[in-house]
């Protein structure tokens, strides 16, 4: 059945900028971060979003106003670039024409690239663990972590760029060990990656759920 919302766009202009060979590469990086058990995978390597000049200036202390605004939208550029890229890679390999996800083509691409490693198919009791793990997921990319569903229940090119964004945001702590905060370095990083899986896996509010607000705001300048 025809999502009610999947008629008003094209992907050819909801993700125009979109480069699919940049959104396979990544998706290819992000799934090598954790095995099928949801370990971290040791030889997996930091995926950089943002340059190193940036995380230059990003390291510099006491920057100016003009400096942290130019940070910023240096930042929400890139995040969105690869956002729209994410997301049309992840729209071919569903068949998917209208730029936004439902959640069976979420589903159809978890169970292909997250949880593929092996035949999970003719695994029942698998499925039926893994299953309210991926409808979990996408109910809290598609509300930016929010309690409440929205009323079009897509992943769009919006909702896709607060969960990368999200996937940076880092716990900052001083030399006490003492919670100071979030950061954003610039990275994903297979160590946070691992941790930020399993808690938008899990029901209810939590940490993703804080960082997925967090991102949102960033993004729509909200704060």
């Amino acid at each position: 059945m025809e999502n009610p919302g999947s008629k008003r766009t094209s992907i050819l202009t909801e993700l125009s900028g979109g480069n699919v060979e940049l959104g396979k590469a990544f998706a290819l990086e992000l799934n090598n971060m954790v095995v099928q058990s949801g370990l971290r995978n040791p030889k997996a390597v930091d995926f950089d979003v943002m340059m190193p000049s940036w995380k230059k200036l990003a390291d510099k202390k006491d920057k100016t106003k003009e400096e942290n605004d130019r940070l910023t939208e240096q930042l929400c550029s890139e995040i969105r670039d690869l956002a729209k890229s994410y997301l049309l890679f992840m729209a071919k390999e569903t068949g998917n024409l209208t730029g936004k996800l439902d959640f069976v083509q979420y589903e159809i691409y978890m169970m292909k690239y997250r949880f593929g490693h092996y035949d999970v198919m003719n695994k029942p009791e698998y499925l039926a663990e893994i299953k309210p793990k991926i409808k979990t997921a996408f109910e809290k990319i598609i509300s930016h972590g929010e309690e409440k569903l929205p009323a079009e229940r897509l992943i769009d090119k919006e909702c896709m760029a607060d969960y990368l964004c999200a996937l940076m945001i880092k716990s900052n702590r001083d030399e006490n060990d003492k919670f100071n905060g979030f950061k954003i370095n610039g990275s994903i990083e297979p160590r946070e990656y691992v941790v930020n899986e399993h808690f938008l896996f899990e029901e209810g509010d939590n940490m993703f759920s804080v960082k997925l607000r967090i991102a949102h705001k960033m993004l729509n300048n909200l704060f």
